[in-house]
């Protein structure tokens, strides 16, 4: 197993590994089947990561791609000190430190990139997540009530951030 920096010859297995998210988990923002994947789109994302020197890395197994951390600094001069994450990793690679391993990296890369601010929303009730984002400094700050709609059920998240 390998966890290491995107590259561009990994699209077609990034797209692969959103769609056996969505099949996995309730607590992506896909529905399983939902999904339409675009490779010239997901391609365009990667470059464009890559060329903003934003922050995406994955878990490789198996010539497999099995999660993956993202952060998106802000653009406009406002939110230029701010990155959004994302974070996905399936069923079969989860508790085994790697959440903890992307967090450290995205840490490094924060401070290499003098954000002074880091922030995510994650469903209430994936409390395994919340511990793993408490553990790493993330703190709520508020909650987004009925968030998401869920298997006919309303879901609120919580806003979480990082000051660093």
């Amino acid at each position: 197993m390998e966890i290491r920096d995107i590259k561009l010859k990994d699209t077609d297995e990034f797209i692969s590994m959103q769609l056996r998210l969505d099949e996995e988990t309730e607590y992506m923002m896909y529905e399983p089947g939902e999904r339409k994947p675009q490779r010239e789109r997901t391609e365009a994302f990667i470059r464009e990561t890559l060329d903003n020197d934003d922050f995406l890395m994955v878990i490789e197994d198996q010539d497999k791609l099995w999660g993956y951390i993202s952060a998106l600094k802000g653009r406009c001069n406002r939110i230029r000190h701010t990155a959004y994450i994302v974070t996905g990793i399936c069923t079969d690679y989860r508790n085994q430190g790697i959440g903890t391993i992307f967090f450290l990296a995205l840490d490094k890369w924060a401070e290499q990139n003098k954000l002074s601010r880091l922030e995510l929303t994650v469903m209430c009730h994936n409390e395994t997540a919340v511990r793993l984002y408490e553990k790493r400094g993330f703190q709520k700050e508020g909650i987004k009530k009925n968030s998401m709609l869920v298997n006919g059920s309303y879901v609120d998240e919580y806003y979480m951030a990082k000051l660093l």
